[in-house]
Order: structure tokens, then sequence, then C-alpha cells
């Protein structure tokens, strides 16, 4: 058996060690919060200033770089598409989205004859009646901007038709198809950003 004095020994023996392991636990834990500390802080640093060191300035300097370049063929792109639409609305055909106006439908009136001279006019022969129009606008404002000086100038009864790859639809559905082709063309620009 063992003495009292024998068990205060061991009892003091490990008090001392669990004061010893406390002691490097709390130095642990106390390492390892600065630590996350000048982390976070080194974080908080490079967010919103560049990092004196390493590649990072290199790193920033290629970005903006980058970021130039993009905006510039961003713009090319764009007034490709532009002159692409110019392009369209010179052509005699049709593909995508387009507004004329209507200035008459006649049955038994051709001008035909005339075709080749009236280079802006254009005749559309569905049905029973001969259907003129003038202009091909890819933008229903300047159709419509257009209808009305045309109403001005005599022609009361013109109003504007609208076509989807040549075929006439309503200017509703025109309009849908054009708000379809932009978003696709948006998405195409995002999907393929260079």
């Amino acid at each position: 058996m063992e003495t009292l004095a024998e068990q205060f020994q061991q009892v003091s023996k490990q008090k001392s060690r669990v004061q010893r392991e406390n002691k490097m636990l709390k130095q642990g834990l106390i390492f390892s919060g600065g630590l996350i500390l000048v982390l976070i802080g080194y974080l908080l640093f490079i967010e919103y200033f560049t990092p004196l060191f390493g590649r990072w300035p290199q790193v920033q300097r290629s970005l903006r770089r980058a970021e130039i370049q993009n905006s510039y063929l961003k713009g090319q792109i764009d007034s490709l598409y532009r002159v692409n639409d110019l392009l369209l609305e010179l052509s005699p055909y049709y593909t995508g989205v387009f507004y004329e106006v209507q200035i008459g439908a006649f049955e038994n009136f051709n001008l035909a004859d005339y075709k080749d001279d009236l280079v802006k006019m254009n005749i559309d022969y569905n049905g029973p009646l001969d259907q003129y129009t003038l202009g091909k606008f890819r933008d229903l404002e300047k159709a419509l901007a257009f209808q009305k000086d045309v109403q001005q100038m005599g022609i009361q009864d013109a109003f504007v038709v609208a076509k989807v790859d040549g075929e006439r639809v309503t200017v509703k559905e025109a309009q849908r198809e054009a708000e379809r082709l932009r978003e696709s063309r948006e998405e195409s620009i995002e999907k393929n950003p260079t």
C-alpha cells in the first residue's frame, strides 16, 4: 500500500504534467490564432492593394492587358454585327427580321415593268393582290418613323409589315424573333468573349 506522501507525490507529478500540457496548448492556440489573423490581414490587404512581392504585379498587369484587349474585341464584334446588319439591309435577300412600309396592295395594277428602275420598291406577289413596300429596316422604330413620313407625303394607308427570313409575319412575332436573335447573339458573345 502506498503511503499518503507517495500518493501526494504522484498527484503533484500529474498536476505538473497537466500544467505543462495546458501551457503548450495555450501557446499553440495563441500561435495558431496569430497566424490566422496574419493570413486574414494579408488576404484583406491583397484584396484592396497589389502585393509588393511575388508574381502578383505581373499577374495584375496581364489581367489589365487582357481586360483592355477584351474590351477592344467586344467593340470589334459589335462593329462587325452592325456592318453585317447594314449589308443584310442592302442585300436583295432576306435573312433575319426586317420591317417594311407597305404603301398599297392592288389587284389590277402592275408595276413589274418598272421594278428594275424602282430599286427600293419591293413587290410581293402573294395571293390575288400585288403588295408594294418601301424600305428594309432592321429597327422597328425606324420603320415606324418612315411610315409616318410616307403618310405625310399623302399615302395615308401606309403601314409597317414584318418579315422573318423573307416570310411575312405579324409585327409582334417579328419582335419576339428579333429579341430571341439578340439574346442568342449576346449569349454567343458571353460564351466566346475573345
